[in-house]
């Protein structure tokens, strides 16, 4: 059963996850120090550039299972409503999602296990409790809680999924507008990250006697570095000021 708590990269994103950093180590080392072999003590920041990549499509990833799960609870609390069972409004919301999603997606892949562990004789809060602690995510596990406490002490399943699944949806609509609201400001922070590239480059091209002296000695070597590590430092920053908690 998959863990969503870690995300493995593939072959291809790994090989992009290489080889994009590779890439602007070459593009610094010659820029900022204006040799190649400078490329070699840049190369730490490739498995930094993995770890951040990681983070990026594990944090996309739970996202994306997060609406989606939004989606899969209100089928599920509508088939409740209709006078399905539990275990019935779970297959029905299975049904009902297959009009939305492809086969692939990562909740019709968790339906289908939820499906095959009731036909197992597991018991509905097992496996809900077992996806939410498998999720990592906050509203999955709060609803799993929620339904296994209903189910002990005999409360209204129906209403409980009901209000749960309204908060769920309250919860996961307020994200979507502050990511929306945020992904520009993602946007203008990327843009403000080329800018001292685009303006060394430039001078680089067209004035270069002004950045002369940062090359080939001592002094431009520490300078450029010292520069290289503050200018990672405010990027890691700028990402964790425009992060959204899941």
């Amino acid at each position: 059963m998959p863990d969503y708590r870690v995300y493995i990269l593939g072959g291809r994103e790994l090989a992009g996850a290489i080889l994009v950093p590779a890439a602007m180590i070459v593009f610094l080392a010659v820029l900022c120090y204006n040799s190649l072999i400078f490329s070699v003590l840049l190369a730490p920041y490739i498995p930094f550039y993995i770890r951040e990549k990681r983070k990026k499509l594990l944090e996309a990833r739970s996202w994306r299972l997060n609406m989606q799960f939004r989606d899969f609870i209100n089928c599920i609390s509508s088939a409740l409503e209709s006078g399905y069972s539990i275990e019935n409004a779970i297959k029905e919301g299975y049904l009902d999602m297959k009009l939305t999603f492809d086969e692939n997606e990562l909740i019709m892949k968790e339906a289908r296990l939820l499906i095959g562990k009731l036909d197992n004789n597991r018991t509905v809060e097992e496996v809900f409790l077992d996806l939410g602690e498998r999720s990592g995510l906050e509203d999955i596990k709060s609803f799993a809680d929620i339904f296994a406490t209903a189910k002990r002490t005999g409360g209204n399943l129906i209403q409980i999924i009901k209000s749960t699944a309204e908060i769920i949806h309250t919860r996961v609509e307020l994200k979507r507008e502050l990511r929306t609201v945020i992904a520009s400001k993602k946007y203008e922070a990327d843009i403000m990250k080329l800018i001292p590239f685009g303006l060394l480059v430039y001078l680089r091209l067209f004035s270069p006697d002004m950045v002369a002296a940062l090359y080939g000695n001592l002094f431009g070597i520490a300078f450029m570095t010292v520069i290289l590590l503050v200018y990672l430092f405010l990027c890691k920053i700028s990402d964790h000021v425009v992060k959204i908690e899941l």
